[in-house]
């Protein structure tokens, strides 16, 4: 890292030269500003690569902390414009001269490096140690070796035993009796002259003088103060052994005699080089006895429990191998497969190689937002939406590029998405527009942030579509006057980010509605809601994305039809939740997707929030979407809160700035859906009682009444009724406490017909509850019969309401 240092001198005229002592500076601070100054100091310094703190700052650290948000991931798509990159900073005389640490390998004054040395000596002092028994039993095994070979040497060598072998030898070649006289008289000799020479005297007097030595201090002292004694004469006689072992098996090694394993052998060794090779060669992707990786910098410790190595393959060995043999990697490590993470880094045979020893996505991350809401950055940072294995945030962009969302009920779709909402909700320069197919009232808390907001109700969708397409055609007219390709993030101010999120798509694409044909000028012929929204999502994202306008779609359990096609191929941004098969995982990511390894529908159940994500046919990403609390409180609140006054300072909430879309809806329903209508729960008001930003309306009855029906229902049940209006508002329609079901009901009843006639007054419609009437057949079999209302009824009523209010 580059010290930067005060210039000796002004930079420029005018220029005041900087003092070296800077203490002077912080005389008028409070000691509780020095403290909090001190330890954004300290944090800063201990974000680094090195993760050594400054001397005066911090404190060393074995493990670094996780990199900054601003290390994070941000998903970029192709096809957008970049920013370009910014002239160098001029550097200083000492910044490119030698330093006397170039002198030493890299990675000698490396903390984190020195944590992970420290972990692996420390790993082995623990694995010899814990192998004490096994050693001494082998010293023991050696030692007697080591007597048995020692005492046959001595004797050979005191009893002259290489005449007795040649005398053998004559005797069979049946050689002249003379000469083997002659041997073993020059044996009886040879014998008789050892046994008189110093040295063996000395040797064999030594020995029996340190034996008898510890003997008699065992006999005195007790056998604690004979163990020096006797640990060395168990050294040597293991030295004897252990050169009889190598002699009686050339072959192998030295330590081979010990029969220990490595200590990198053991379950959740620390990485090392050796452990590499091994793991390598088990999973099959080195098959030559040349094969090992070169280390490109010290092993480093990473975060969650993690640790990250950096290599150089064999030349014959590219990156892609090692992706393909992952599965077989994580087997051998002993670790299940998402701890993993390998990736090229640069050249195909420098590899960037990450596990971790526990789950890294095994504890939820709540948002960093929910603590510190600030402005976002849509354009050039991305919205923070989750986290990836290796603990860095992830952030998507949606600039320039249509989107996808999908997985299985219940797997995370609805987190990933409040993620991004509530981000958005922070950046001004967004106007967000949601539709929701189904449970519009999850999304209720959303609404002060959204310029247009409602739920199901598919010919709405349609009116939607065709002004967001309406405003695509007046933004290219604008482009073509100016003789350019695309918006850029200079044209925000007058051309802000467009994005339309439509939850729950499949309703859509299911709906059985009908509405005029668009293209019969008789108006006698119909078509169905789904195709012609279908055909509206393809055409705007033929071209839409240039004109910073978005369109993302979120669907569950889809199939290869569910998503229009020509959408899908413009999609630039992806992300799927656990899936239900292969077919799904395909129809979200790619075609292929499950071929080349994006295998949503394997994500692990356990893995809540969980997704691949998957940008511009990029490898996908495994993350884990952040945590913002839905269940026991609203998390995103706060988050709301924050985004929706932001956007009032800089004139930019819903209804305070000219809204060509939202404009087009009221122009041709007549309704306004400006942040979710005037209860903020998604149903569209006439124009008239819309009111301003934050402005309140009480809701018709008759209008609860048309909501409470699902979109391709004709007809209701009074029990679906009572929930529905219960959810609205529990204080008016719940049941009390102790009240009895019977009871409950009439009461009800009662306040139902009473606000029924209170909004039908001087129409001359009535709408009353129908009994006796059939709403298929349950679990059972057996027809379900009942009072209820049906679709077509109500919509009567409504509309002769709003007739009598024009």
């Amino acid at each position: 890292m580059t010290d930067i240092s005060p210039e000796s001198s002004p930079g420029g005229p005018g220029d005041e030269r900087i003092p070296d002592d800077l203490s002077s500076l912080f005389e008028g601070l409070t000691p509780e500003k020095r403290d909090r100054l001190e330890k954004s100091a300290r944090d800063a310094v201990r974000g680094t690569r090195a993760g050594m703190a400054d001397a005066t700052t911090g404190t060393p650290r074995d493990i670094p902390v996780a990199a900054p948000e601003a290390g994070g991931l941000v998903f970029d798509d192709d096809g957008q414009e970049h920013d370009g990159l910014p002239a160098p900073l001029p550097q200083s005389a000492d910044s490119d001269g030698w330093h006397w640490k170039h002198a030493f390998p890299a990675g000698t004054f490396d903390s984190a490096a020195w944590a992970h040395r420290k972990k692996v000596f420390l790993h082995k002092l623990a694995w010899h140690a814990g192998h004490t028994h096994v050693y001494a039993w082998q010293m023991t095994r050696l030692s007697s070796i080591g007597v048995a070979a020692g005492a046959r040497d001595a004797w050979h060598y005191y009893t002259a035993q290489e005449y007795a072998d040649m005398v053998d030898t004559a005797r069979r070649k049946k050689m002249n009796p003379d000469i083997i006289a002659a041997l073993r008289e020059e044996r009886t000799e040879a014998a008789r002259g050892r046994r008189r020479e110093p040295m063996l005297v000395g040797g064999v007097t030594a020995v029996l003088t340190v034996i008898a030595a510890a003997v008699a201090v065992a006999q005195v002292y007790g056998l604690l103060a004979a163990s020096p004694a006797a640990m060395l004469t168990l050294g040597v006689l293991s030295a004897l052994g252990l050169r009889e072992h190598h002699r009686r098996n050339p072959d192998t090694s030295l330590s081979a005699a010990f029969n220990v394993p490595a200590s990198s052998l053991a379950d959740h060794a620390p990485l090392t080089d050796d452990l590499l090779n091994r793991v390598l060669r088990t999973a099959k992707v080195f098959t030559k006895d040349e094969h090992q990786i070169t280390l490109l910098e010290p092993i480093r410790p990473a975060e969650i429990n993690g640790v990250e190595a950096k290599f150089k393959l064999p030349d014959d060995i590219q990156v892609s191998k090692l992706i393909e043999k992952k599965e077989a990697i994580a087997g051998a490590l002993d670790i299940e497969g998402h701890w993993l993470d390998i990736k090229q880094d640069g050249s195909p045979t420098r590899v960037s190689f990450w596990y971790c020893t526990s789950d890294p996505f095994g504890q939820p991350r709540v948002s960093p937002l929910v603590q510190e809401p600030e402005q976002q950055d849509v354009w050039n940072r991305g919205i923070l939406i989750g986290f990836n294995r290796r603990g860095l945030p992830v952030h998507l962009k949606l600039r320039h590029v249509m989107a996808l969302l999908g997985g299985m009920s219940r797997t995370g779709k609805g987190m990933l998405l409040r993620n991004l909402i509530c981000g958005l909700g922070l950046d001004p320069r967004v106007n967000l527009r949601l539709v929701a197919g189904a449970k519009p009232g999850e999304h209720r808390g959303y609404a002060p942030i959204c310029s247009t907001f409602f739920g199901r109700r598919p010919d709405r969708l349609i009116d939607l579509l065709e002004g967001f397409l309406r405003e695509a055609y007046r933004r290219e007219s604008v482009l073509e006057d100016q003789g350019r390709a695309k918006f850029g993030e200079k044209d925000l101010a007058d051309f802000p980010l467009e994005i339309l999120i439509i939850d729950e798509y499949k309703q859509y694409a299911n709906s059985s509605m009908r509405i005029p044909d668009p293209s019969d000028e008789d108006g006698k012929r119909t078509i169905k809601a789904c195709d012609r929204i279908a055909e509206l999502l393809e055409e705007i994202a033929a071209f839409a994305a240039a004109l910073n306008m978005t369109v993302l779609i979120s669907t569950q359990d889809p199939d290869a039809n569910t998503v229009p096609r020509g959408y899908k191929s413009n999609t630039g941004a992806r992300a799927a939740t656990r899936t239900g098969g292969a077919i799904q995982t395909n129809a979200i990511l790619k075609d292929g997707a499950t071929g080349a390894g994006l295998r949503a529908h394997e994500i692990p159940e356990s893995l809540k929030g969980g997704a691949i994500v998957d940008i511009d046919g990029a490898p996908g990403e495994l993350i884990r979407s952040y945590f913002i609390e839905d269940e026991e409180f609203d998390g995103a609140a706060d988050l709301i809160a924050a985004g929706i006054e932001l956007r009032r300072e800089l004139g930019r909430a819903p209804g305070q700035f000219e809204d060509h879309i939202e404009n087009y809806l009221v122009a041709v329903t007549g309704e306004s859906s400006l942040a979710g209508g005037p209860t903020g729960s998604g149903r569209p008001a006439p124009a008239t009682h819309a009111g301003g930003v934050g402005t309140l309306v009480k809701v018709s009855i008759l209008e609860l009444l048309l909501d409470a029906i699902d979109a391709d229902a004709d007809r209701i049940t009074m029990a679906d009724v009572r929930a529905y209006l219960t959810d609205h508002d529990p204080e008016k329609w719940g049941q009390r406490d102790g009240e009895a079901d019977a009871t409950y009901t009439a009461r009800v009843g009662k306040l139902l017909a009473a606000d029924i006639e209170e909004a039908l007054e001087g129409t001359g419609a009535e709408l009353t509850a129908k009994t006796g009437m059939r709403f298929g057949k349950g679990p059972d079999g057996r027809e379900i019969k009942g009072s209820g209302f049906h679709r077509k009824d109500i919509e009567a009523a409504v509309k002769a309401a709003r007739n009598a209010h024009k």
